[in-house]
């Protein structure tokens, strides 16, 4: 049932991504990989959380990525989907960064078929992870 103010004033609408979970054997060579390889910002956890489960959260932009452990978690065996696509200003130097701190592109960096630069690689556990030149959507 649509409340009153749904009512007055139209439907809601999602305005944003707050934050994106996945999976990971192990969070310490998670760590690694998002924290020193990729460089991004990790978070402090509300005490409720980071006393429940082992986790690593991180800021992409204006969105989290939060990175969960779990030992028996299996990544579906697909060559694209599903993956996480980031954006930057600068796709050389950002890719020449990550591979002078280890991380090995399992495609690229080069133009994929649109011609947009792109490269790929896959965290500790194999989730994909796309970094590419597109501009996000306004």
């Amino acid at each position: 049932m649509q409340s009153e103010r749904a009512l007055q004033d139209g439907p809601a609408t999602i305005t944003g991504c707050h934050h994106l979970a996945i999976c990971v054997h192990d969070i310490d060579d998670a760590r690694r990989f998002y924290g020193d390889v990729l460089r991004l910002q990790e978070l402090e956890r509300p005490p409720e959380i980071a006393s429940r489960f082992r986790s690593a959260w991180y800021l992409i932009g204006s969105s989290e990525l939060h990175v969960v452990e779990n030992p028996g978690f299996r990544p579906l065996d697909s060559p694209l989907a599903p993956h996480i696509a980031v954006t930057t200003s600068d796709f050389e130097a950002l890719t020449a960064q990550i591979a002078e701190r280890g991380g090995e592109f399992s495609f690229g960096p080069g133009a994929g078929p649109d011609g947009i630069e792109r490269a790929v690689l896959h965290d500790p556990t194999g989730n994909l992870l796309e970094i590419t030149a597109a501009p996000p959507r306004a």
